[in-house]
């Protein structure tokens, strides 16, 4: 049972996937989550955090000198595998898994795709923010909503009805 969240840039998403994992409180949960990285109010990257470990690393940021772009930030590929492996770790135990998101930057790492992948053919209740640019690419292979400020109430009880 995959479940993903789409909409435009901050329209909600990781805020609804937040409200949505302390609905979840009690259960086994692996996943990630990549919380922006802000300096005096500018944001500068984002982080990739395993949610079981708390690891973390730079998922991108406009201070790195190396790897892809993503529109002005450089993404740690080497990061986002170091994260990956973290959360295989606890994959297996879940109940549920969360992953915020499926988006360009994590698509440069290869262990991202595909771990992604085989979570969302796994038997797991995976919820997952997804890039607008991907949602031709997974809305076979689950619900997909669409967010907006005026609709979050109206899918949060939709989808955490749809998990449980």
């Amino acid at each position: 049972m995959n479940v993903f969240i789409t909409g435009n840039p901050r329209c909600g998403k990781s805020t609804l996937i937040q409200k949505i994992l302390n609905g979840l409180s009690g259960k086994k949960i692996a996943g990630i989550i990549t919380p922006e990285i802000r300096v005096k109010g500018e944001r500068q990257g984002f982080k990739i955090i395993d949610l079981c470990s708390r690891k973390e690393e730079i998922l991108a940021s406009i201070n790195l000198k190396r790897g892809p772009g993503v529109s002005r930030y450089r993404v740690n590929i080497d990061g986002i595998d170091a994260i990956m492996d973290k959360f295989l770790e606890s994959f297996g135990d879940s109940e549920y898994v969360i992953i915020d998101e499926i988006g360009m930057m994590e698509y440069y790492s290869r262990k991202f795709r595909e771990t992604i992948r085989m979570v969302i053919d796994s038997d797991k209740t995976v919820l997952a923010t997804l890039s607008k640019r991907f949602v031709k690419q997974y809305q076979d292979k689950g619900r997909v909503y669409f967010l907006t400020r005026e609709n979050f109430s109206e899918i949060y009880d939709k989808v955490i009805n749809h998990i449980r």
